[in-house]
Protein backbone atom coordinates (compact mmCIF):
# COMPACT_ATOMS: atom_id res chain seq x y z
CA UNK A 1 0.00 0.00 0.00
CA UNK A 2 1.23 3.33 -0.94
CA UNK A 3 2.59 5.18 2.29
CA UNK A 4 0.76 9.25 2.28
CA UNK A 5 3.50 11.69 2.44
CA UNK A 6 3.17 15.21 3.54
CA UNK A 7 6.38 16.63 2.79
CA UNK A 8 5.66 17.26 -0.82
CA UNK A 9 5.23 20.86 -1.92
CA UNK A 10 2.83 22.23 -4.02
CA UNK A 11 3.48 23.19 -7.43
CA UNK A 12 3.43 27.03 -8.86
CA UNK A 13 2.26 28.71 -11.56
CA UNK A 14 3.02 32.09 -13.63
CA UNK A 15 0.07 34.38 -11.99
CA UNK A 16 -0.46 37.23 -10.33
CA UNK A 17 -3.25 36.03 -8.10
CA UNK A 18 -3.49 33.46 -5.80
CA UNK A 19 -6.47 31.88 -3.91
CA UNK A 20 -5.60 30.11 -1.10
CA UNK A 21 -8.55 28.13 0.76
CA UNK A 22 -8.57 26.45 4.42
CA UNK A 23 -11.91 24.05 4.93
CA UNK A 24 -13.41 24.12 8.13
CA UNK A 25 -14.65 20.95 9.15
CA UNK A 26 -17.36 20.61 12.03
CA UNK A 27 -16.57 21.14 15.45
CA UNK A 28 -16.60 18.13 17.85
CA UNK A 29 -20.06 18.55 20.09
CA UNK A 30 -18.56 18.76 23.33
CA UNK A 31 -21.40 20.26 26.00
CA UNK A 32 -23.60 19.16 28.97
CA UNK A 33 -25.48 17.31 26.79
CA UNK A 34 -23.96 14.19 25.62
CA UNK A 35 -25.20 10.33 26.65
CA UNK A 36 -23.28 7.75 28.09
CA UNK A 37 -24.78 3.77 27.81
CA UNK A 38 -23.60 1.25 30.33
CA UNK A 39 -22.78 -2.00 29.67
CA UNK A 40 -21.93 -4.69 31.97
CA UNK A 41 -19.55 -7.41 30.55
CA UNK A 42 -19.13 -10.72 32.27
CA UNK A 43 -16.50 -11.82 33.54
CA UNK A 44 -14.08 -13.09 30.49
CA UNK A 45 -10.73 -13.97 31.62
CA UNK A 46 -9.20 -11.29 30.18
CA UNK A 47 -7.50 -9.74 33.23
CA UNK A 48 -4.73 -11.36 34.40
CA UNK A 49 -5.06 -12.02 38.24
CA UNK A 50 -3.53 -9.48 40.31
CA UNK A 51 -3.94 -6.66 37.45
CA UNK A 52 -4.51 -3.30 38.76
CA UNK A 53 -3.02 -1.77 41.90
CA UNK A 54 -0.50 -4.49 43.75
CA UNK A 55 1.22 -3.86 46.79
CA UNK A 56 5.62 -3.17 46.12
CA UNK A 57 7.42 -6.19 46.83
CA UNK A 58 9.85 -6.40 50.27
CA UNK A 59 12.53 -3.88 48.94
CA UNK A 60 11.57 -3.30 45.81
CA UNK A 61 10.69 0.85 46.46
CA UNK A 62 11.18 4.13 44.68
CA UNK A 63 14.04 6.06 46.55
CA UNK A 64 13.90 9.76 46.45
CA UNK A 65 16.90 11.89 47.74
CA UNK A 66 15.10 15.36 49.59
CA UNK A 67 17.29 18.89 48.81
CA UNK A 68 19.69 17.97 52.01
CA UNK A 69 20.66 14.55 49.97
CA UNK A 70 19.23 12.44 52.84
CA UNK A 71 17.29 9.39 50.86
CA UNK A 72 13.72 8.39 51.77
CA UNK A 73 11.44 5.33 50.54
CA UNK A 74 8.55 5.83 49.12
CA UNK A 75 5.94 3.26 48.93
CA UNK A 76 4.58 3.68 45.30
CA UNK A 77 2.02 1.05 44.22
CA UNK A 78 3.21 -0.91 40.92
CA UNK A 79 0.36 -0.52 38.34
CA UNK A 80 0.05 -3.96 36.31
CA UNK A 81 -2.32 -2.79 33.92
CA UNK A 82 -5.51 -5.03 32.88
CA UNK A 83 -6.63 -5.75 29.72
CA UNK A 84 -9.23 -4.00 27.98
CA UNK A 85 -12.89 -5.84 28.81
CA UNK A 86 -13.77 -5.89 25.82
CA UNK A 87 -10.57 -7.40 23.88
CA UNK A 88 -9.79 -4.74 21.73
CA UNK A 89 -6.60 -2.50 21.57
CA UNK A 90 -7.13 1.27 22.45
CA UNK A 91 -5.21 2.12 19.18
CA UNK A 92 -7.66 2.73 16.48
CA UNK A 93 -7.27 0.61 13.33
CA UNK A 94 -8.19 1.74 9.93
CA UNK A 95 -10.66 -0.59 10.01
CA UNK A 96 -11.98 0.97 13.35
CA UNK A 97 -12.13 4.52 11.98
CA UNK A 98 -13.86 3.54 9.02
CA UNK A 99 -16.65 2.01 11.33
CA UNK A 100 -17.22 5.48 13.03
CA UNK A 101 -15.24 4.59 16.38
CA UNK A 102 -13.95 8.00 17.15
CA UNK A 103 -11.96 7.07 20.30
CA UNK A 104 -11.20 4.21 23.00
CA UNK A 105 -9.88 4.20 26.15
CA UNK A 106 -9.11 1.28 28.83
CA UNK A 107 -8.67 1.77 32.76
CA UNK A 108 -5.58 0.35 33.29
CA UNK A 109 -7.15 -0.60 37.06
CA UNK A 110 -10.32 -2.18 36.05
CA UNK A 111 -10.09 -2.97 32.27
CA UNK A 112 -13.19 -1.01 31.77
CA UNK A 113 -13.60 0.29 28.46
CA UNK A 114 -14.67 3.83 27.13
CA UNK A 115 -15.29 4.05 23.22
CA UNK A 116 -16.56 7.19 21.80
CA UNK A 117 -18.95 6.23 18.60
CA UNK A 118 -20.05 8.56 15.73
CA UNK A 119 -23.46 6.75 15.06
CA UNK A 120 -25.35 3.69 15.61
CA UNK A 121 -24.36 1.75 12.31
CA UNK A 122 -20.44 2.67 14.21
CA UNK A 123 -21.58 0.58 16.93
CA UNK A 124 -23.12 -2.19 15.23
CA UNK A 125 -19.82 -2.90 13.38
CA UNK A 126 -19.70 -4.45 17.35
CA UNK A 127 -22.22 -6.35 18.76
CA UNK A 128 -23.58 -9.18 17.38
CA UNK A 129 -26.76 -7.74 15.57
CA UNK A 130 -28.57 -5.27 15.74
CA UNK A 131 -31.40 -6.13 18.37
CA UNK A 132 -28.17 -5.99 20.86
CA UNK A 133 -29.59 -3.40 23.82
CA UNK A 134 -26.89 -1.14 23.35
CA UNK A 135 -27.23 -0.28 19.10
CA UNK A 136 -30.85 -0.08 20.12
CA UNK A 137 -30.38 2.48 22.95
CA UNK A 138 -27.79 4.53 20.37
CA UNK A 139 -30.02 4.16 17.37
CA UNK A 140 -33.06 5.70 18.97
CA UNK A 141 -30.74 8.39 20.32
CA UNK A 142 -29.59 9.39 17.12
CA UNK A 143 -33.36 9.30 15.60
CA UNK A 144 -34.03 12.61 17.48
CA UNK A 145 -33.99 16.13 16.84
CA UNK A 146 -30.90 17.10 18.63
CA UNK A 147 -28.38 13.99 19.10
CA UNK A 148 -24.63 15.32 19.05
CA UNK A 149 -22.74 14.37 16.55
CA UNK A 150 -21.57 10.81 19.14
CA UNK A 151 -22.37 8.48 21.82
CA UNK A 152 -20.15 6.54 24.60
CA UNK A 153 -20.18 3.63 25.67
CA UNK A 154 -18.90 2.16 28.62
CA UNK A 155 -18.04 -1.79 29.01
CA UNK A 156 -17.31 -2.25 32.63
CA UNK A 157 -17.04 -5.68 34.05
CA UNK A 158 -19.59 -6.80 36.77
CA UNK A 159 -18.69 -5.68 40.22
CA UNK A 160 -16.23 -2.69 38.84
CA UNK A 161 -18.69 -0.11 38.05
CA UNK A 162 -18.52 2.75 40.57
CA UNK A 163 -14.05 2.33 39.44
CA UNK A 164 -15.24 2.21 36.07
CA UNK A 165 -16.99 5.39 36.21
CA UNK A 166 -14.37 7.39 38.49
CA UNK A 167 -11.93 6.16 35.90
CA UNK A 168 -14.06 8.23 33.18
CA UNK A 169 -16.32 10.29 35.34
CA UNK A 170 -14.70 13.53 32.97
CA UNK A 171 -14.94 12.93 29.93
CA UNK A 172 -17.25 13.97 26.90
CA UNK A 173 -20.90 13.14 28.51
CA UNK A 174 -23.64 14.26 30.79
CA UNK A 175 -26.14 12.02 31.08
CA UNK A 176 -25.80 7.76 30.97
CA UNK A 177 -28.23 5.43 30.55
CA UNK A 178 -27.91 1.71 31.08
CA UNK A 179 -28.85 -0.76 28.45
CA UNK A 180 -30.42 -3.24 30.10
CA UNK A 181 -33.09 -2.45 32.50
CA UNK A 182 -32.38 -2.18 35.66
CA UNK A 183 -34.89 -3.60 37.91
CA UNK A 184 -34.99 -6.79 38.49
CA UNK A 185 -38.82 -7.22 39.68
CA UNK A 186 -41.34 -4.20 39.00
CA UNK A 187 -40.35 -2.38 42.20
CA UNK A 188 -36.45 -3.64 43.38
CA UNK A 189 -33.38 -2.05 41.82
CA UNK A 190 -30.34 -3.94 40.93
CA UNK A 191 -27.11 -2.75 42.72
CA UNK A 192 -25.53 -0.76 39.83
CA UNK A 193 -28.31 1.43 39.33
CA UNK A 194 -28.74 2.50 43.04
CA UNK A 195 -24.45 3.10 42.46
CA UNK A 196 -24.69 4.99 39.68
CA UNK A 197 -27.98 7.54 41.52
CA UNK A 198 -26.11 7.46 44.70
CA UNK A 199 -22.73 8.41 42.39
CA UNK A 200 -24.69 11.41 40.73
CA UNK A 201 -25.82 12.44 43.80
CA UNK A 202 -22.44 13.26 45.75
CA UNK A 203 -20.67 14.77 42.33
CA UNK A 204 -23.79 16.87 41.44
CA UNK A 205 -22.64 16.97 37.88
CA UNK A 206 -24.27 14.47 36.09
CA UNK A 207 -27.67 12.93 35.66
CA UNK A 208 -28.72 9.11 35.36
CA UNK A 209 -32.12 8.30 33.34
CA UNK A 210 -33.55 5.07 34.55
CA UNK A 211 -36.36 3.66 32.69
CA UNK A 212 -39.29 1.40 34.57
CA UNK A 213 -42.72 0.19 33.89
CA UNK A 214 -44.33 1.21 37.63
CA UNK A 215 -43.91 4.38 39.87
CA UNK A 216 -43.16 2.24 42.72
CA UNK A 217 -40.31 1.43 41.35
CA UNK A 218 -38.75 4.64 41.92
CA UNK A 219 -39.71 4.90 45.96
CA UNK A 220 -36.36 4.08 46.90
CA UNK A 221 -35.12 6.99 44.85
CA UNK A 222 -36.93 9.45 46.38
CA UNK A 223 -35.36 12.63 46.83
CA UNK A 224 -32.67 12.14 44.30
CA UNK A 225 -31.66 15.32 42.77
CA UNK A 226 -29.49 13.99 39.74
CA UNK A 227 -31.27 10.89 39.02
CA UNK A 228 -34.24 10.47 36.01
CA UNK A 229 -37.09 8.55 36.72
CA UNK A 230 -39.22 7.29 33.28
CA UNK A 231 -42.04 5.09 33.30
CA UNK A 232 -42.40 3.52 30.06
CA UNK A 233 -42.72 -0.10 28.22
CA UNK A 234 -39.18 -1.24 28.88
CA UNK A 235 -39.13 -2.61 24.93
CA UNK A 236 -38.73 1.01 23.50
CA UNK A 237 -35.85 3.54 25.09
CA UNK A 238 -37.63 6.64 26.20
CA UNK A 239 -34.32 7.04 28.15
CA UNK A 240 -31.76 7.33 25.11
CA UNK A 241 -35.27 9.14 23.14
CA UNK A 242 -35.41 11.59 26.30
CA UNK A 243 -31.93 12.27 26.00
CA UNK A 244 -31.54 12.92 22.54
CA UNK A 245 -34.69 15.12 22.22
CA UNK A 246 -33.11 17.96 24.85
CA UNK A 247 -30.40 17.39 26.36
CA UNK A 248 -28.04 19.20 23.58
CA UNK A 249 -30.30 22.01 23.07
CA UNK A 250 -29.03 25.18 24.75
CA UNK A 251 -29.02 25.26 28.59
CA UNK A 252 -31.77 27.73 29.65
CA UNK A 253 -33.66 27.42 26.23
CA UNK A 254 -36.00 24.69 26.95
CA UNK A 255 -37.85 22.84 29.20
CA UNK A 256 -38.02 19.02 29.68
CA UNK A 257 -41.78 18.59 29.47
CA UNK A 258 -43.82 18.69 26.71
CA UNK A 259 -41.13 17.08 24.36
CA UNK A 260 -41.75 14.90 21.27
CA UNK A 261 -39.89 11.33 21.27
CA UNK A 262 -39.60 9.78 17.64
CA UNK A 263 -39.66 6.35 18.21
CA UNK A 264 -41.23 6.58 21.16
CA UNK A 265 -45.22 5.43 21.27
CA UNK A 266 -47.49 8.06 23.91
CA UNK A 267 -49.24 5.92 25.96
CA UNK A 268 -52.72 6.78 27.02
CA UNK A 269 -53.46 6.62 30.60
CA UNK A 270 -56.15 7.78 33.41
CA UNK A 271 -55.83 10.21 35.33
CA UNK A 272 -55.02 7.59 38.47
CA UNK A 273 -52.54 6.23 36.63
CA UNK A 274 -51.03 10.09 35.92
CA UNK A 275 -51.57 11.04 39.83
CA UNK A 276 -49.22 7.75 40.79
CA UNK A 277 -46.64 8.53 37.99
CA UNK A 278 -46.83 12.58 39.42
CA UNK A 279 -46.44 11.50 43.38
CA UNK A 280 -42.96 10.17 42.98
CA UNK A 281 -42.04 12.47 40.07
CA UNK A 282 -41.51 10.18 37.47
CA UNK A 283 -41.95 11.26 34.16
CA UNK A 284 -44.17 9.43 31.29
CA UNK A 285 -44.64 9.54 27.87
CA UNK A 286 -48.61 10.37 27.15
CA UNK A 287 -50.91 11.79 24.53
CA UNK A 288 -52.64 14.73 24.97
CA UNK A 289 -54.55 16.71 22.72
CA UNK A 290 -53.60 14.19 19.83
CA UNK A 291 -50.07 14.59 20.77
CA UNK A 292 -47.42 12.90 22.44
CA UNK A 293 -45.36 14.96 25.22
CA UNK A 294 -43.30 13.91 27.93
CA UNK A 295 -45.72 14.76 31.40
CA UNK A 296 -42.93 16.54 33.36
CA UNK A 297 -39.76 17.50 33.64
CA UNK A 298 -38.29 16.80 36.57
CA UNK A 299 -36.16 14.89 38.31
CA UNK A 300 -37.44 12.08 41.53
CA UNK A 301 -36.72 14.96 44.53
CA UNK A 302 -39.27 17.30 42.59
CA UNK A 303 -37.09 19.66 41.51
CA UNK A 304 -36.75 20.29 37.30
CA UNK A 305 -33.93 18.87 35.00
CA UNK A 306 -33.36 22.40 33.16
CA UNK A 307 -33.08 24.09 36.51
CA UNK A 308 -29.98 22.09 37.46
CA UNK A 309 -28.66 21.90 33.79
CA UNK A 310 -28.62 25.67 34.16
CA UNK A 311 -26.92 25.58 37.55
CA UNK A 312 -24.66 22.90 36.06
CA UNK A 313 -23.90 25.03 33.22
CA UNK A 314 -23.41 28.53 35.27
CA UNK A 315 -20.73 25.90 37.73
CA UNK A 316 -19.01 24.59 34.42
CA UNK A 317 -18.48 27.90 32.14
CA UNK A 318 -17.62 29.79 35.87
CA UNK A 319 -14.81 27.49 35.94
CA UNK A 320 -13.59 27.05 32.90
CA UNK A 321 -13.72 30.89 32.24
CA UNK A 322 -11.83 31.81 35.29
CA UNK A 323 -9.34 29.00 34.54
CA UNK A 324 -8.58 29.93 31.09
CA UNK A 325 -7.82 33.27 32.39
CA UNK A 326 -5.18 31.98 34.66
CA UNK A 327 -3.83 30.48 32.17
CA UNK A 328 -3.69 33.09 29.26
CA UNK A 329 -2.22 35.99 32.16
CA UNK A 330 1.56 36.27 32.87
CA UNK A 331 0.50 37.37 36.05
CA UNK A 332 -3.03 37.98 38.12
CA UNK A 333 -2.13 40.23 40.86
CA UNK A 334 -2.53 39.36 44.46
CA UNK A 335 -4.44 43.04 44.85
CA UNK A 336 -7.24 45.05 43.44
CA UNK A 337 -6.55 44.73 40.30
CA UNK A 338 -6.24 41.00 39.80
CA UNK A 339 -9.55 40.98 42.08
CA UNK A 340 -12.22 43.20 39.99
CA UNK A 341 -10.55 40.81 37.24
CA UNK A 342 -11.78 37.97 38.50
CA UNK A 343 -14.85 39.22 39.33
CA UNK A 344 -15.27 41.01 35.87
CA UNK A 345 -15.27 37.21 34.34
CA UNK A 346 -17.62 35.69 36.83
CA UNK A 347 -20.24 38.89 35.92
CA UNK A 348 -19.48 38.04 32.11
CA UNK A 349 -20.75 34.36 32.98
CA UNK A 350 -23.79 35.13 35.16
CA UNK A 351 -24.63 37.53 32.20
CA UNK A 352 -24.65 34.84 29.89
CA UNK A 353 -26.62 32.76 32.04
CA UNK A 354 -29.39 35.54 31.92
CA UNK A 355 -28.90 35.90 28.10
CA UNK A 356 -29.77 32.37 27.61
CA UNK A 357 -32.95 31.97 30.20
CA UNK A 358 -31.08 30.45 32.94
CA UNK A 359 -31.29 33.46 35.30
CA UNK A 360 -34.45 35.15 36.11
CA UNK A 361 -34.88 39.01 34.71
CA UNK A 362 -34.98 41.56 37.20
CA UNK A 363 -38.11 43.48 38.33
CA UNK A 364 -38.95 46.17 40.37
CA UNK A 365 -41.63 47.76 42.06
CA UNK A 366 -42.97 50.65 41.39
CA UNK A 367 -44.87 52.56 44.21
CA UNK A 368 -46.25 55.49 41.76
CA UNK A 369 -48.57 52.90 39.45
CA UNK A 370 -48.31 50.13 41.54
CA UNK A 371 -47.44 47.65 38.80
CA UNK A 372 -43.96 45.47 38.52
CA UNK A 373 -41.63 46.64 36.18
CA UNK A 374 -38.42 45.10 34.41
CA UNK A 375 -35.45 45.70 34.65
CA UNK A 376 -34.32 44.75 31.55
CA UNK A 377 -31.01 43.03 33.93
CA UNK A 378 -30.55 39.52 35.67
CA UNK A 379 -31.35 39.06 38.56
CA UNK A 380 -27.15 38.10 39.91
CA UNK A 381 -25.11 39.87 41.79
CA UNK A 382 -21.47 39.34 42.16
CA UNK A 383 -19.11 40.11 45.18
CA UNK A 384 -15.23 40.62 46.07
CA UNK A 385 -13.66 40.76 49.38
CA UNK A 386 -10.39 42.90 48.85
CA UNK A 387 -6.61 41.58 49.55
CA UNK A 388 -7.01 42.47 53.69
CA UNK A 389 -9.77 40.07 54.02
CA UNK A 390 -8.04 37.06 52.90
CA UNK A 391 -6.33 35.04 55.77
CA UNK A 392 -2.53 35.00 55.94
CA UNK A 393 -2.27 31.40 54.73
CA UNK A 394 -4.39 32.32 51.70
CA UNK A 395 -1.72 35.29 50.58
CA UNK A 396 1.09 33.31 51.61
CA UNK A 397 -0.58 30.08 49.60
CA UNK A 398 -1.32 32.74 46.80
CA UNK A 399 -5.04 31.67 46.75
CA UNK A 400 -8.14 33.80 46.67
CA UNK A 401 -11.08 32.97 48.16
CA UNK A 402 -13.48 36.26 48.55
CA UNK A 403 -15.42 35.57 45.40
CA UNK A 404 -18.73 34.68 45.41
CA UNK A 405 -22.20 35.20 43.76
CA UNK A 406 -26.00 34.77 43.58
CA UNK A 407 -28.56 34.24 41.29
CA UNK A 408 -32.38 33.95 41.21
CA UNK A 409 -33.47 31.06 38.81
CA UNK A 410 -35.61 32.20 35.90
CA UNK A 411 -38.18 28.93 36.02
CA UNK A 412 -40.62 28.47 33.42
CA UNK A 413 -44.70 27.86 33.16
CA UNK A 414 -45.38 24.07 32.67
CA UNK A 415 -49.54 24.43 33.43
CA UNK A 416 -51.94 27.55 33.41
CA UNK A 417 -55.28 27.93 34.53
CA UNK A 418 -57.70 30.86 32.69
CA UNK A 419 -60.43 32.52 35.09
CA UNK A 420 -63.42 33.31 32.45
CA UNK A 421 -66.85 34.96 33.26
CA UNK A 422 -69.46 34.76 30.55
CA UNK A 423 -72.59 37.10 30.46
CA UNK A 424 -76.05 35.51 30.35
CA UNK A 425 -79.26 36.45 29.88
CA UNK A 426 -81.37 33.70 30.29
CA UNK A 427 -82.92 33.15 33.83
CA UNK A 428 -82.62 28.91 34.92
CA UNK A 429 -83.56 27.34 37.87
CA UNK A 430 -79.96 26.20 38.59
CA UNK A 431 -78.19 27.05 41.73
CA UNK A 432 -74.49 27.32 39.62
Amino acid sequence: MAQTITDVRPFTRVKDVDVEMTVVKPQAVIGLGNMLILHEVASSGLTPSGAGLAASPAGNHDTGSTAGGSAQSLDVPNITPAQPVTGRADALSADDVMNGVLSRKTDPITGAQYTEYASADAIASYVSDKTDPVYIKADNYFMQVAASDRVAVLDYPAGKLADALKAFWYYNWTFLVFDKPQFTSDTKASDDAITASNICEANQDHFLVLQAAQPAAYKQFYAQNYTIGLIHDLKEPMDAALIGSTANLSVGSVIWKFRKLKGITPDHITVQAKEAIDRVHAIAYIEVSGQGETSEGWVLSGDYIDSLHGDLWVKTNMGNKLQKYLQDTDKVPYDQRGINALASIASQVLQQAYERGIILEQEVYDSNTGETQSTGRGDFSVSSTPRSAQSQKDRSARHYGGLSFTYHRSGAIHTVTVHGTVQSDTFTNSKA
